[in-house]
């Protein structure tokens, strides 16, 4: 039995703070791993799209939220 088409991903939008944060964050967790090379794709923002800076931004929108109630 098929569900049908996996459906695509939507575009990841924040403000531009959050974004830069969640690459900032991003960038620095794989540094800490020696890779250099991926962290560098994080910060010019060429991985936006990725699982990775989703999660990064739920968390901090998830932290701003705390820090306002």
């Amino acid at each position: 039995m098929s569900a049908g088409a996996i459906k695509p991903t939507p575009t990841l939008e924040a403000p531009a703070d959050l974004m830069a944060a969640a690459r900032a964050n991003c960038a620095a967790r794989l540094r800490a791993r020696d890779s250099a090379a991926e962290a560098d794709a994080f910060t010019r923002g060429e991985r936006d799209q990725s699982w990775a800076m989703r999660h990064e931004v739920a968390k901090l929108r998830a932290e701003q939220g705390r820090a306002g109630a």
